[in-house]
C-alpha cells in the first residue's frame, strides 16, 4: 500500500536592497523641523524597497515548534523589514537628534519617537513661518511669480502644521508685501467691490509686473562739446565772421549734463558712487577692516575651530584647507585691524565651504586668509547680508535660509557652540 504525502511549498519574493545606502542618502536629513517631508520620503523609499512591512503591521507572534511554514516565513520577513527599516531611518537623522531619541528595536515605535520629537519644534516653526509670511516684502530680486509662489508655499506649510491661513488673509499679506510702485494697483483693488482669490491676484500681479517693466524710464544720449556756448572762429571760406551756437540749447544741455556729473573724476555720464576711478583709488589706497573678537575665557581650543563673531565685519580663516576658490593679493594691500590696534596682513581672499551635519553646506564668500590669526571667524553680519537668519535660545544656535533650518549647534559647558559640520577637521563655533 502506497501512502501519498502532500508537501506544500511556500515561495516568498524578497527584494534584496543592494542600494539601501544610496536610497537613504536621497532622503532629506531630519533636523527636527521637517518631519512631514522626511516621513513621506522614508515611507516612499521603504515601499520601493519592499521593506515597509514592519511599519504596516504589528509584530507577529513568536515562532514555536507548532508554527507552520507560512507563519515562519511571515515572521522572518517582518523581522528583516523591521531591522532594515530601523537602520534606514537612523541613517537619515541628524546626529544631534539621533543621540537624544529613546532606544528601541521597533521601527514603528522609532517613527513615533521621531514624530514626538518634531511636535515641539513644530510650534516654533509655525511661529517663524507666520512671522515670515506677514513681514515678507517683494524687493525685485526675483520675479513676481516666484514671490507669490513662495508665500503660497509658506501658507501651505502652515496648514500642514495645523495653522490654516484663510485665503482672504493670504491675499492681503501678498498685497502688503508689494513696494510703492504697485500703489496704484493696490488702490484700484481696494476700490473694487469684488474680491480676488490667490490665483486671480497672482495672474493680475504678473501682468502688472510686465506693464511696469515695459513702462520703464526713458532717457536720451547726448554729445558734450567743450566749446558749447562759445564763439567759434572760421578758418576756412570767405569772411572773418564768427559762428554762434544757440545759447538756449547749450544751457539746457549743460544743465542736464550737470545732473550726471561725477564729483570725483569730473566726467559726465555717471555718479561718484559708480565711478571706477574712485573704486580703483580706494583699492590702491587700501582699506582697514575692523574686527571684534572678544575672548571671554582662556579655554584652549584647536587652531582649526570656528568662532561665531557678532562684531566681525567679514569671515576670516587661518588655514587654506576648505577654500573652494582663492586669490592671492599683493603684500600690504589689505590688513586686519585687531582689538589691540595691531595690523595683520591679509594674504588671500576666496570662498570657504563648511559642510554641515544636516547635509547642507555653508559657503562663506569673501573670506580673508590670515594665517597669523589665532581663531577662524564667521561673521554674523556677513551671514545676514547673504540672506541667512538665526535664532539663539535654550542653549542652541540655529541657522536658517529661506525659512528652512540648514544647521544647528548646541551650547557646551565651556561656553562654545559646537558646530555639527566639517571641512575635514571638526569645526566649533563660539559666540
Amino acid at each position: 500500500m502506497t501512502q501519498s504525502i502532500n508537501v506544500k511549498h511556500v515561495l516568498i519574493a524578497v527584494h534584496i536592497p543592494v542600494s539601501l545606502h544610496s536610497h537613504a542618502t536621497s532622503v532629506p536629513i531630519f533636523n527636527g523641523l521637517n518631519f512631514f517631508d522626511w516621513s513621506e520620503q522614508v515611507q516612499f523609499h521603504l515601499d520601493m524597497l519592499d521593506l515597509d512591512l514592519a511599519l504596516q503591521v504589528e509584530k507577529p507572534a513568536a515562532i514555536t515548534n507548532a508554527s507552520g511554514n507560512e507563519e515562519r516565513a511571515h515572521y522572518k520577513a517582518w523581522e528583516r523589514s523591521n531591522r532594515l527599516s530601523l537602520m534606514f531611518m537612523r541613517m537619515s537623522i541628524a546626529n544631534n537628534i539621533k543621540s537624544a531619541l529613546p532606544k528601541t528595536e521597533s521601527a514603528k515605535e522609532f517613527m513615533e519617537f521621531v514624530k514626538e520629537r518634531s511636535q515641539t519644534a513644530d510650534k516654533s516653526l509655525a511661529g517663524t513661518l507666520m512671522g515670515t509670511l506677514t513681514t515678507m516684502k517683494f524687493d525685485g530680486s526675483r520675479t513676481m511669480h516666484e514671490h507669490v509662489i513662495e508665500m503660497t508655499n509658506i501658507a501651505a506649510r502652515l496648514k500642514s502644521l495645523g495653522m490654516e491661513v484663510d485665503e482672504n488673509f493670504l491675499v492681503q499679506f501678498i498685497l502688503n508685501s508689494l513696494p510703492s510702485e504697485y500703489g496704484p494697483f493696490q488702490m484700484n483693488y481696494n476700490t473694487m467691490k469684488d474680491k480676488w482669490n490667490v490665483h486671480e491676484l497672482h495672474s493680475m500681479l504678473v501682468q502688472e509686473e510686465t506693464r511696469l517693466k515695459n513702462q520703464g524710464n526713458h532717457s536720451i544720449h547726448y554729445v558734450n562739446h567743450q566749446g558749447a556756448g562759445k564763439k567759434i572762429e572760421k578758418r576756412h571760406g570767405k569772411g572773418k565772421g564768427q559762428l554762434k551756437i544757440c545759447e538756449s540749447s547749450a544751457k539746457i544741455q549743460k544743465k542736464e549734463s550737470n545732473k550726471n556729473k561725477c564729483h570725483f573724476c569730473g566726467k559726465f555720464g555717471h555718479f561718484q558712487k559708480d565711478c571706477q576711478k574712485r573704486k580703483a583709488w580706494f583699492e590702491k589706497k587700501g582699506k582697514l577692516i575692523a574686527y571684534v573678537c572678544l575672548e571671554s575665557n582662556l579655554t584652549e581650543v584647536p587652531h582649526n575651530t570656528w568662532w561665531l563673531d557678532s562684531g566681525g565685519t567679514t569671515h576670516v580663516s587661518n588655514t587654506m584647507q576648505g577654500f573652494l576658490t582663492i586669490q592671492t593679493i599683493s603684500p600690504n594691500e589689505k590688513f586686519v585691524l585687531m582689538g589691540n590696534r595691531v595690523k595683520v596682513p591679509v594674504e588671500a581672499v576666496g570662498t570657504y565651504r563648511l559642510i554641515l551635519d544636516t547635509g547642507h553646506h555653508l559657503d562663506l564668500y569673501e573670506t580673508l586668509y590670515v594665517p597669523s590669526i589665532s581663531r577662524n571667524l564667521v561673521s554674523v553680519s556677513k551671514l545676514d547680508v547673504a540672506g541667512y537668519y538665526f535664532k539663539f535660545g535654550n542653549g542652541c544656535f540655529s541657522l536658517y535660509k529661506h525659512t528652512y533650518m540648514i544647521g544647528s549647534v548646541d551650547l557646551m559647558e565651556v561656553g562654545f557652540f559646537t558646530y555639527m559640520g566639517s571641512v575635514s577637521p571638526r569645526s566649533v563655533l563660539s559666540s
